[in-house]
């Protein structure tokens, strides 16, 4: 009978530690060691935050002010809508920008053109385009004051007043005023007109300017012209094809993502990205409705616990949130809403 009493426990005792090892073999290949994390700006004024497209933390509440655009400035969080913003706490709380003009360049019915501010990381900078000129943040967007490195003295008279800024993968800035005026910054020096050879047509003033890599690229928001490029450094300016004519366009950027693909967004007019020729778009916006207003595209990457790599593209609209697993082939909602930038 002991013998017997003593196999029942053995038995138990090995039941008991082999049953605990199958619990604890968990397969860790799904966890995430490095998120993403997505910055939603709406229509309405509203700012939210995730890291999985499950979850939004709301960072600001509806106050009919659109947020414009959202940029980080080395640990601040930066966005613009009728004022610009801080956050020393990743968007927990925010401050009003200090000493800049509160009079953008543009109404957001209106044109809203993209790209009205920049952070560039050489010389720790936020730039900022306004009607008065353009402005210049070095304590990370606190305070605003105007661009006094101009190329041969001191700063224009009237001041220049660009509608849009960006930067090349070499670190080099540019500018844009208008189809005559554009200008740049090289590492180190100063602003400086660029004498342009083949120039952007002449009669109307809704350009701005974008890149992707060392190549830049000129949009004309009305639709009118299109989208023209240059391979140096803004000199020479080709046409590009493929879009839907006459359509509003929304924005013109590169996704830094797994290809750092270049999107352009129209107004019911869909999304397109730049294709192998670099010259040319095709369509790229299948689940996205024709009838909705394309206002940004940006990539997120997320890397698992056995370094695997993912990456996801998001899409914001005035009709919801898209998420593309396919490198921004087709798209699926993600949230329903009207938001109008991502970072």
């Amino acid at each position: 009978m002991r013998v017997h009493f003593k196999l029942l426990i053995f038995a138990a005792f090995i039941l008991f530690f082999t049953s605990c090892k199958k619990y604890n073999q968990v397969d860790n290949s799904g966890t995430v060691k490095t998120p993403y994390i997505l910055y939603i700006g709406g229509y309405y004024g509203t700012l939210h935050k995730t890291n999985d497209a499950l979850y939004f933390n709301t960072l600001f509440p509806t106050d009919h002010s659109t947020v414009r655009q959202v940029l980080a400035a080395d640990t601040m969080l930066l966005y613009m809508k009728e004022n610009f913003y801080f956050s020393r706490n990743e968007g927990i709380s925010f401050k009003e920008s200090n000493d800049h003009p509160r009079n953008f360049e543009d109404l957001f019915y209106k044109y809203y053109l993209p790209n009205q501010s920049l952070y560039d990381p050489i010389d720790k900078i936020v730039y900022l385009c306004s009607q008065t000129g353009l402005e210049k943040s070095s304590d990370n967007g606190v305070t605003f004051a105007q661009e006094t490195n101009w190329d041969g003295g001191p700063p224009p008279t009237p001041p220049i007043t660009p509608t849009s800024i960006t930067r090349t993968d070499n670190g080099n800035l540019y500018m844009l005023k208008d189809s005559l005026d554009i200008y740049e910054k090289l590492v180190g020096g100063a602003w400086k007109k660029i004498p342009v050879v083949t120039s952007l047509p002449k009669d109307t003033p809704t350009w701005y300017i974008s890149n992707q890599g060392n190549t830049l690229f000129a949009a004309e928001f009305s639709g009118k012209y299109g989208i023209v490029k240059s391979v140096d450094a803004g000199l020479n300016w080709t046409t590009c094809t493929g879009l839907a004519p006459k359509r509003k366009i929304l924005f013109a950027k590169e996704a830094l993502s797994l290809n750092n693909t270049f999107f352009v967004g129209q107004d019911s007019g869909g999304l397109y990205r730049l294709d192998a020729t670099g010259s040319n778009f095709e369509p790229s916006g299948a689940g996205i409705p024709w009838y909705a207003k394309v206002h940004f595209v940006v990539g997120k990457k997320i890397v698992y616990r056995t370094d695997v790599e993912r990456y996801y593209h998001f899409c914001a609209t005035d009709v919801g949130l898209f998420i593309s697993e396919n490198d921004g082939r087709d798209w699926r909602l993600l949230r329903s809403g009207a938001y109008s930038t991502l970072f």
